[in-house]
């Protein structure tokens, strides 16, 4: 049969032969059309007609694209944005007080990486970076790219344990940190740990101030020779586009992290299609809120600017909801990145200080799911219509759905966005059988996008990539017919009552329609009759109370009894990840520790 779909604002005609309906079929038997735009016209009714017939078959796509894939290395992309937009800021630290252009960027990762190239690191040797949002660690990355090194970006909250578990995971040569964050004292950790790591032989911080037994970030900076130093720039035609260039690890929620290796190709490309959909020009002023070391802070962050010339406003070194309104009203920002917890907080702040009226002309919110009264309410206070919702994994570099250019509101309000250029995607059944179009299922991906693989870990990378190089997200989706896609939830956290599947985002969408609810989180709590039973753990507006009575008859007549929560908790804060993810495996702990819900 004939499959295809029109997908907007696209130059292509993507149209797939299949003659069979098991994903393993489709894989192997689809075809693909390149039409141009300008014959799109001639496509004929019935054609049209059979299109619309197939969106109600099953969960399968795939999304060519107008914007074609390269093959650059990011240090090919750095050099580029330098040329084209030498004198424009790149980078702008309000804790540091600082401001870089691209050429100053370009400059001081070349002298970095000769500096470390001197100290005998060589190509494809792992370097990790350990620290917040400083002007260092954007330095650190590129500098990385340029050598060839593959850099491994550290959660700047990891204790001793797990940062020895990451130094030993993938063989790190050298650590670059901070001096101190928040309670840590970098170097004193780093020393101990190569005690414990004999693959560690550089320990190098940036700070004014010299530690014994370890090297000064400056220091290094200025220890390779001009001629050093350029050769660094004539070598990047040494660096393939395929080799290793991110190591991110996972968040560990479920064990030990995972190293996540990602290839210069699949950053360079993510991060291009992702800001055309984001619509990012050099006019753009982008405050950013994420973390660094996380794939939405390295992708809408770091690499977006690369094609766009945009600039990145750096607020503080950590998520602070006040600083980061000083920031953008200081330097005019009128794009935001932050996950849901992120734009709650700062809609809390928002009515709290009420600061000057705020006009954007985008946002992002990612990272966890969010619900439709919560972007509605974005776009209301900051008085902006281009809100822009996304979806995607570290396996998956980042992005896997994106808002579309000029979309209508209702699909950035209830959908994670479109499926991604060059990108293909099924939802399966637990048999890994595709289920129909609408019907929730696992997400399967796959394309230029995925991981090289999960460093060093050989077992684990084959559990989560099939043969057929399908990555399985462990989400459970639901695929629409027009491409776009709803997160329902990790399968981990689906809760069964009484045999009935309960989605907790379906009940948190729902209570963030109550008007007294700033963010609620469902967890699943034990019960000896029907397994498990709904927990909703709420956080209130300021100076609202809200009664477990009150909130059950809210729920009554807006969804089925079963789905009613059982156990209510009001609470301040909710456990969350230094990305902001929220951990609802802890908060379940908390909760049965506290006596709110049983514990089996």
């Amino acid at each position: 049969m004939l499959r295809s779909w029109i997908i907007r604002n696209s130059s292509l005609l993507p149209l797939c032969t299949t003659v069979r309906v098991n994903h393993q079929d489709v894989c192997t038997m689809e075809k693909m059309l390149l039409v141009p735009a300008w014959k799109l016209r001639n496509v004929s009714l019935q054609h049209r007609r059979f299109s619309h017939e197939i969106q109600k078959d099953l969960s399968y796509m795939k999304n060519g694209g107008h914007i074609p894939l390269i093959d650059d290395t990011v240090g090919k992309l750095l050099s580029k944005a330098a040329e084209r937009w030498p004198d424009e800021e790149y980078v702008v630290s309000i804790n540091q007080d600082m401001r870089l252009t691209f050429k100053d960027v370009i400059r001081r990762a070349d002298r970095l990486a000769a500096g470390l190239l001197k100290l005998g690191m060589k190509r494809n040797d792992c370097l990790g970076i350990w620290g917040p949002n400083d002007v260092e660690w954007l330095i650190t990355f590129m500098c990385a790219a340029r050598a060839g090194f593959i850099l491994a970006t550290i959660n700047p909250t990891y204790q001793l344990d797990e940062v020895i578990y990451c130094i030993q995971k993938i063989n790190m040569k050298a650590v670059i940190s901070a001096h101190n964050f928040k309670m840590q004292n970098y170097p004193l950790m780093l020393l101990e740990a190569r005690r414990m790591c004999p693959s560690l032989e550089h320990i190098i911080i940036y700070s004014q101030d010299h530690v014994t037994g370890t090297r000064r970030f400056k220091d290094v900076e200025e220890i390779a020779s001009r001629s050093e130093v350029e050769r660094v720039a004539a070598e990047q035609d040494l660096i393939s586009c395929h080799d290793g260039n991110n190591i991110q690890f996972t968040s560990g929620t479920t064990g030990r992290p995972k190293a996540t290796l990602l290839s210069h190709r699949s950053l360079v490309n993510n991060s291009k299609q992702s800001a055309w959909r984001t619509e990012l020009i050099t006019e753009h002023r982008i405050c950013l809120n994420v973390p660094f070391f996380h794939a939405f802070g390295v992708i809408k962050g770091l690499m977006s600017t690369l094609h766009t010339g945009s600039k990145l406003v750096l607020p503080s070194r950590s998520f602070n909801p006040v600083k980061s309104f000083e920031a953008i009203i200081r330097e005019k920002c009128n794009v935001v990145y932050g996950t849901p917890t992120m734009w709650i907080n700062l809609l809390d702040v928002q009515q709290r200080l009420q600061p000057p009226p705020i006009t954007l002309f985008s946002g992002i919110i990612a990272g966890s799911p969010a619900s439709p009264e919560l972007v509605r309410m974005i776009k209301q206070r900051f008085h902006f219509d281009k809100m822009k919702t996304l979806y995607g994994l570290t396996e998956t570099t980042a992005v896997t759905f994106q808002s579309l250019p000029n979309e209508h509101s209702e699909l950035s309000e209830t959908t994670v966005g479109h499926i991604g250029n060059h990108i293909e995607v099924m939802v399966v059944d637990e048999n890994g059988k595709l289920v129909p179009l609408g019907t929730p299922g696992e997400l399967w991906v796959r394309g230029y996008s995925i991981m090289k693989g999960y460093f060093g870990d050989e077992e684990s990378t084959k559990k989560t990539i099939t043969e057929d190089g399908w990555l399985k997200t462990g989400d459970q989706f639901v695929l629409l017919p027009n491409g776009y896609g709803k997160i329902v939830g990790r399968l981990k956290d689906m809760i069964i009552r009484g045999g009935e599947n309960i989605f907790p985002k379906e009940i948190e969408d729902m209570l963030m329609t109550h008007p007294l609810i700033l963010e609620v989180q469902v967890i699943g709590a034990y019960d000896k009759v029907y397994g498990e039973e709904v927990c909703a753990c709420v956080r209130l507006r300021d100076g609202a109370t809200l009664a477990e009575e009150e909130l059950r008859e809210y729920c009554k007549g807006r969804m089925a009894p079963f789905k009613i929560p059982r156990y209510v908790a009001i609470v301040d804060e909710y456990p969350t990840t230094a990305s902001g993810k929220v951990q609802k495996h802890i908060l379940k702990k908390k909760m049965e520790e506290a006596g709110v819900i049983p514990s089996n």
